[in-house]
């Protein structure tokens, strides 16, 4: 069974796409989505050694090797032309940020690329949007963490967020479900106690700015 982050992000997946899963560690996701019938071919991607020998055991243990391949790559440069969804789940932004860059010109082929950073996802929104892309999906989801989802496309016409829709999500922000308010509530209570520890009065302003900002926008007070 998927944790709940993966499970979120397999139902961001276009039903019947062939999928990249890039860091793809020990291959649960590619295998999830073919098992349970939503896709029927995938590549399970890692820049390591060990964890694609870990990939390998759960692709065999499942039965899927004419399904799924291994490929021993540092990102998208030698998934084959046919992947339709690129998947970058579970690492840093600026590492992230680095696949994208590497192979640039090959992420307008892509229906979907899937990201999900643990931290500093307005920077990622941000990417998307001075890059000629537009968020065609979010989600935020409580896993023991946090975790936000971002899917996205290229698009012909630019498109514009605003600040809140890229610090909070144009589609979070819009939906505002129970998590994405509970979510705001800890960081919030996060900030304030790093507000009253922290001595430098231009930090300690920022973070007020911080808390302030998502007091108006987010939790109405």
């Amino acid at each position: 069974m998927l944790s709940v982050r993966l499970k979120a992000i397999a139902d961001c997946v276009p039903e019947g796409t062939i999928v990249a899963d890039i860091g793809t560690d020990h291959a649960f996701l590619p295998v999830e989505l073919i098992a349970s019938g939503k896709i029927k071919r995938a590549y399970a991607c890692d820049i390591g050694t060990g964890p694609l020998e870990h990939a390998r055991a759960t692709v065999v243990e499942a039965g899927l090797q004419a399904q799924i391949s291994l490929i021993l790559t540092p990102g998208l440069e030698k998934v084959p032309q046919d992947a339709q969804v690129a998947v970058i789940a579970g690492m840093g932004w600026m590492t992230a940020k680095e696949i994208l860059e590497n192979d640039f010109e090959r992420l307008g082929q892509f229906q979907r690329i899937l990201v999900q950073v643990n931290r500093e996802v307005a920077s990622l929104r941000r990417w998307i949007m001075d890059h000629g892309f537009e968020i065609v999906t979010e989600k935020l989801v409580h896993d023991r963490h946090y975790y936000q989802i971002v899917g996205f496309r290229k698009t012909s016409q630019p498109v514009v967020y605003t600040e809140a829709q890229l610090q909070y999500g144009p589609f979070l922000l819009e939906r505002r479900e129970p998590v994405f308010i509970e979510y705001y509530h800890y960081r919030k209570a996060k900030l304030e106690r790093i507000a009253r520890q922290i001595e430098d009065p231009d930090k300690r302003s920022e973070i007020l700015r911080q808390i302030e900002d998502m007091n108006a926008v987010i939790l109405n007070r």
